[in-house]
């Protein structure tokens, strides 16, 4: 399998003007015109008060994937995908993501950016960061070789160190630089 180059990658990102860190704004936007999300009261989530782990008193919104198209597309990186059963995904900001889609982990991870001192070719967080940029789609190659490859990778468990779900079997997608 070839990823594409890193170089082209952070050409491609430094003309993109994406934002290193996205705001509520930019973020509802990606969710309900990419995802067909739906902005939902916090008071539907309020079970997670309860949870210590889930950070609810933290939270500043939520939202709920319930469009069939909204949901597919979450689960574009995920090795198993079955509609009857992998409907029920949302997420709370800054408190919890509900259902299991690689796909908005690495989305979640893009909307908190990374520091600006780390964004720096020769750094491997870095490279991952344009790695997952390029997997959840925000940065793409016309006729590009390679996208279906390296998403059928990561759901075959080639995941990424730094960014997402790991299963702890060490089998990354993006080789170190050691």
């Amino acid at each position: 399998m070839t990823l594409p180059n890193i170089q082209q990658l952070y050409d491609l990102y430094v003309k993109s003007n994406l934002p290193n860190r996205f705001t509520d704004e930019q973020i509802h936007a990606r969710l309900t015109e990419v995802y067909y999300a739906e902005k939902v009261e916090l008071s539907r989530f309020s079970e997670l008060s309860e949870d210590p782990q889930a950070g609810f008193a933290y939270a500043k919104g939520a939202y709920v994937f319930e469009d069939p198209r909204g949901i597919e597309k979450l689960m574009q990186l995920n090795a198993d995908f079955d509609p009857e059963k992998d409907d029920a995904h949302a997420w709370v900001m800054n408190s919890t993501q509900v259902g299991m889609s690689n796909l908005l982990s690495l989305e979640i991870a893009i909307f908190h950016g990374i520091d600006d001192e780390d964004r720096e070719l020769g750094n491997p967080e870095f490279e991952e960061y344009l790695i997952m940029l390029y997997l959840a789609g925000y940065l793409s190659f016309e006729n590009d070789p390679h996208i279906d490859q390296v998403r059928d990778r990561y759901k075959q468990g080639y995941y990424l160190r730094y960014f997402g779900a790991q299963d702890g079997t060490d089998r990354f997608l993006y080789p170190s630089k050691k």
